[in-house]
């Protein structure tokens, strides 16, 4: 099933130090041709929010950027509202591009950028075949044509599987790279904790101290700690009416499905009315849900659970993809849903359409 992922896994922690060696240090030089509107950053992305390392008011010409950087790191240039990638790397890196065209500007002096740049491009009819996709999904979703964007969903799902296994080939075969683990930390959303935990480990020692590493493997641990057979993790937060609400208040009587969503995630508000129908069906002989929503909207919120007709328990802390019980649960992907038995342990994770329906009837019927 198509879904929205949040990128707030992604850590990254460059800064200026004079006592650093020479060899830790990068210099960013940005070749632009034409005239900018405005500054220019260099930023990363940081527990879900965007955080200025350096930045310029020159609006053509040369512009210098200096920093420290222990291993290679993703970073982005931010022009206006435009984003565009960038590998760091100690050295002396060059971007070259103009105005008119910066996404598709050179860079130069980055071994990590280069490499990347060939994967990309060994994997790019996929990507341009979903992109081509998402684009469709998007028409589609404007006229809230549900069987037509089941339909994209599936083939965005079938394409995106293709793309994926070819990314997690070359990490398995490349595992000394950076690129490597750059990728799986990029995709890890998609992945079962076996399969997660396989690449993982399967990473050479060599780069085990790098920052993606140490970031999966914490990730690893998380996700077994909210795996199928573990017991619940205990959260409170407000409903829409401001009012406290313990998850282990309304564990115990009940099968209760645990709901990650947002009233901004298409993909979420599709699967709304197989959750509904499912609901509907089924809350007289003992199910429940509890939906948690990733909105910083409140109005927003409130009022797609009445469009939805999502007539069960609500709550948020409206802080996005810092959402308290999402951290918990390990969610950086919506729709995300754990079912928990009545003693609270959980017995699954992540059924939509079809197979929601057929676990809970197999639970209740």
């Amino acid at each position: 099933m198509y879904k929205i992922f949040g990128i707030s896994f992604l850590f990254f922690t460059l800064g200026c130090n004079n006592s650093s060696s020479l060899q830790d240090q990068f210099t960013l030089t940005l070749d632009i041709s034409g005239e900018l509107e405005g500054k220019t950053y260099l930023v990363k992305r940081d527990f879900g929010k965007w955080v200025n390392i350096d930045s310029s008011n020159i609006n053509t010409g040369l512009i210098k950027m200096n920093g420290v950087i222990s291993d290679p790191e993703f970073c982005y240039l931010k022009f206006g509202q435009k984003y565009v990638g960038i590998f760091l790397e100690s050295g002396n890196i060059l971007f070259n591009a103009h105005v008119d065209s910066l996404d598709k500007g050179i860079i130069s002096g980055s071994k990590t950028q280069d490499e990347l740049d060939l994967f990309k491009k060994s994997i790019l009819p996929i990507t341009n075949e979903l992109n081509d996709l998402y684009e469709k999904y998007r028409a589609i979703n404007k006229t809230q044509n549900k069987d037509s964007l089941n339909y994209v969903s599936d083939l965005i799902d079938r394409k995106d599987q293709e793309r994926l296994k070819a990314t997690l080939d070359y990490a398995y075969k490349n595992n000394k790279s950076i690129v490597s683990t750059y990728l799986t930390m990029s995709n890890n959303y998609y992945l079962e904790l076996h399969e997660l935990d396989s690449i993982t480990s399967n990473f050479d020692s060599s780069i085990k101290e790098t920052k993606y590493v140490k970031s999966l493997v914490e990730r690893v641990e998380k996700l077994k700690k909210v795996s199928i057979g573990s017991t619940y993790t205990n959260f409170t937060m407000d409903d829409t009416s401001g009012n406290s609400l313990q998850l282990s208040s309304v564990i115990g009587s009940n099968y209760l499905l645990i709901d990650f969503w947002a009233s901004w995630c298409g993909p979420c508000r599709v699967e709304n009315p197989n959750i509904v129908s499912v609901y509907n069906d089924y809350h007289s002989k003992g199910f429940d849900i509890i939906g948690v929503s990733l909105d910083t909207d409140k109005q927003k919120w409130i009022d797609a659970i009445g469009k939805d007709d999502l007539n069960w328990m609500h709550v948020s802390d409206l802080n996005g993809w810092n959402n308290e019980a999402g951290r918990l649960y390990a969610v950086n992907a919506i729709p995300h849903s754990i079912i928990l038995d009545k003693d609270g342990v959980i017995i699954a994770k992540n059924l939509n359409g079809d197979e929601l329906r057929k676990k809970v009837s197999d639970l209740l019927d």
